[in-house]
């Protein structure tokens, strides 16, 4: 069984792309009523399913999640078997729309006895739902560390490498960014401290022996002083 989070995840991209096929579908079949209402109850009211998915009732919305939520659940009890799954869903539908007078009475018949075209429509929500499925887990992301922290310049730096960017600019004829500029800049850095750090330990060491030097001079007390004139 598919994840809370998936399965919701899924009921929203099965929603709105099985509305926008059936749209699509419709003013193919019915080109003259593409910009008509089409009523159908949906809830307690009659509400217009001839809008696009961000315009359309909530109510009608709300119905495109019960359909994908009951071919989820056809998929769950039939993962294996596709026209018990399509079953599973019709019998669903009528459940829902059984009360809505503008449905034809021969969709209402028992799955066996409709005809191929209306056992298709079943059948393309068990395969639209487990496109769905399939699509949501594809693009779940692994878990990822912190994100590292952005450097940041104070105000009059921020306005000084701006500047300092845009002469560099003029002068090569290309533009440098001042991110760029500021990148480089610590490269610059990191540069001369690599650079610099073995020789810092070679001083740091070079001190230590002449302080132990010192040292010893001053253990040993005052030196002779040379008669000869210079």
């Amino acid at each position: 069984m598919a994840a809370k989070r998936t399965i919701e995840a899924a009921v929203e991209y099965f929603a709105q792309r099985s509305h926008d096929a059936w749209r699509r579908q419709f003013h193919k079949t019915n080109p003259k009523e593409r910009t008509l209402p089409r009523m159908r109850m949906r809830g307690a009211k009659l509400v217009d399913i001839n809008k696009p998915w961000k315009d359309l009732d909530p109510e009608a919305k709300a119905d495109n999640r019960i359909a994908a939520y009951a071919a989820c659940a056809a998929i769950e009890k039939f993962p294996n078997d596709r026209e018990e799954a399509a079953d599973y869903v019709h019998r669903q539908w009528i459940k829902r729309n059984r009360a809505d007078p503008n449905q034809p009475e021969q969709l209402f018949k028992p799955y066996s006895a409709l005809t191929e075209g209306e056992k298709d429509k079943d059948r393309a929500h068990i395969d639209r739902m487990k496109r769905a499925l399939a699509a949501v887990q594809k693009t779940k992301k692994a878990p990822r560390g912190p994100e590292p922290r952005a450097l940041q310049v104070d105000a009059g730096s921020a306005v000084r490498l701006k500047a300092a960017a845009a002469r560099l600019s003029v002068s090569l004829g290309r533009t440098i960014t001042a991110e760029a500029l500021l990148a480089a800049g610590v490269e610059a850095v990191l540069a001369v401290c690599e650079a610099a750090g073995p020789r810092a330990g070679a001083k740091t060491r070079s001190n230590r022996r002449a302080k132990r030097k010192a040292k010893r001079r001053a253990n040993k007390g005052p030196t002779r002083r040379s008669n000869k004139k210079r």
